[in-house]
């Protein structure tokens, strides 16, 4: 799937928003994942930089939490795509930690992990999370899978962009 592919594709089902949430976030790269190890690295001024690893799983952390203040906070700004919702335009941190408040508002996540994490360049990633969260006063588990786009900044990782499909 390309980026300059039609929006109207993108509304044809799970699979089609999968690959479209990749693509779209301009990070369609066939690069492979980390492994389980988080290696530390070094950047050329002989600074340890944080890993990509280490960063999504911060990011999932902090999204199992409801922690949206930590999840952003290092961002300049965040697109965010929810669904039911218009995808956002660029947000401030505090903007779009209250959207995420509102959207997780009356759910208990059971879990969140990574799933995939790829490196595109050397200042782009996006991160695949897995969802699963009960709805308060439920007891049905339901699963979503969350997609942040990520930009290397410094010595660490910001979240750019987060895109949550069902």
């Amino acid at each position: 799937m390309t980026a300059d592919r039609p929006r109207a594709a993108l509304r044809f089902g799970p699979a089609a928003l999968r690959g479209a949430a990749v693509g779209l976030l301009g990070l369609a790269a066939a690069t492979p994942s980390f492994g389980e190890r988080a290696r530390p690295e070094r950047s050329p001024s002989g600074t340890q930089v944080e890993s990509l690893l280490v960063a999504a799983r911060r990011a999932v952390q902090a999204w199992a939490r409801h922690d949206f203040a930590e999840l952003v906070g290092r961002s300049a700004s965040i697109v965010l795509h929810l669904p039911g919702a218009e995808p956002s335009t660029a947000l401030r941190p505090a903007q779009a930690a209250e959207l995420l408040h509102a959207f997780a508002d009356g759910v208990a996540e059971t879990g969140v992990e990574v799933v995939v994490a790829r490196a595109v360049d050397g200042e782009r990633a996006y991160v695949e999370a897995q969802r699963v969260f009960v709805v308060r006063g439920t007891e049905a588990g339901r699963t979503q899978t969350i997609y942040l786009g990520m930009r290397r900044q410094g010595a660490s990782y910001e979240v750019t962009e987060i895109r949550v499909v069902p």
